[in-house]
Order: C-alpha cells, then sequence, then structure tokens
C-alpha cells in the first residue's frame, strides 16, 4: 500500500492505493434445477484487486477514525458447469466461463492507531462492486447441448473484505 495523507487539527484527509493477490473464490450448486436432471454449478473468482482511493477522518489522541472511497480495478473470472443426472445423461454437458479485468468503485470504514512515532495498525471494512458480467455458452461438449438450452448466467461481481495490517510512516 502506497499513500500520502495531510492532517489540519484533528483532520486528516489523503490518497492511498494498493494490489493485493486475494484468490477469492465462491461457488453455488443447484442440484436438479426445474426437474430437468441436470445439476448445475456456478463460480465467482477474483485473482487480484488494485485500488486508488481517497481518505478523510478524524483523529483523537493516536487513533484514527476515517472512510474511504475510489475506484477498484479487478481480474474476475465467472462460470458454470451444467452436468447432466440419470444413465442417458451423465457427465459434464456444458460447461462456460469469462475471465476479464473490470473496472469498479470501492468504498470503505476503518480505525488506525499509532503505537509508535512511525509504526500504525489498521482494521477495515471494505465493500468493492466490479458490476455485473453477463456469461453465455461460448464453450460445451455432448453435441452442443447447451445451445439448445439457451444458458445465460449472470453474475454479480462484489466482494466484503474484512482487512489488518501494520504501515510504516516516513
Amino acid at each position: 500500500m502506497l499513500g500520502y495523507n495531510w492532517q489540519q487539527s484533528g483532520f486528516i484527509y489523503g490518497v492511498e492505493s494498493d494490489w493485493n493477490w486475494i484468490g477469492s473464490k465462491t461457488s453455488h450448486f443447484l442440484p436438479d434445477i426445474n426437474g430437468g436432471g441436470a445439476n448445475f454449478t456456478s463460480s465467482f473468482d477474483v485473482n487480484w484487486l488494485a485500488t486508488l482511493r481517497g481518505r478523510a477522518g478524524l483523529a483523537f489522541d493516536s487513533t484514527l477514525f476515517y472512510v474511504t472511497g475510489g475506484a477498484a480495478l479487478g481480474h474476475t473470472k465467472n462460470g458454470a458447469n451444467r452436468i447432466g443426472s440419470g444413465l442417458a445423461n451423465s457427465g459434464l454437458a456444458a460447461s462456460f466461463e469469462q475471465k476479464q479485468t473490470k473496472v469498479g468503485w470501492t468504498a470503505g470504514v476503518g480505525v488506525e492507531y499509532m503505537f509508535s512515532p512511525h509504526w500504525t495498525a489498521r482494521a477495515e471494512f471494505r465493500y468493492v462492486d466490479l458490476g455485473k458480467t453477463n456469461v453465455a455458452c461460448v464453450s460445451a461438449t455432448d453435441f452442443n447441448h447447451c445451445v439448445g438450452l439457451g444458458y445465460r448466467g449472470d453474475f454479480s461481481n462484489t466482494l466484503k473484505l474484512g482487512l489488518v495490517g501494520l504501515a510504516y510512516k516516513f
């Protein structure tokens, strides 16, 4: 993380940027959807995340309470699998995946405590919204089974992050 802060009495404002390799993953399983004899899994992954944010807060003695917000950039992977069930329809029937770098926004709140002249500890909650993604059938097996189904997946690319850290101030 890199940043710079200015202070006027107890009011502090500044700018920060960071880059994180987060490897965040989530997936959902929908068994035998609509009684059609097929199971679906969907997944949302974020490999890395970078932000450029403003920060403003109030300092009380050695403790700073602040809000932060700005731009976010992240690499997402959204995908879905259709897995057939039953004897005639077993195995992977279709697989859909889309990888892309997305631009969005972030906002959060935090507290920072200065425990020595150059060192601080912080805790922060941040919400990140990288927008929505629509994934359509781009590759399939089982004789293009997904084309007949007209599959399309809508993904909401959001993260809720809890961050803790130490910082050295020059």
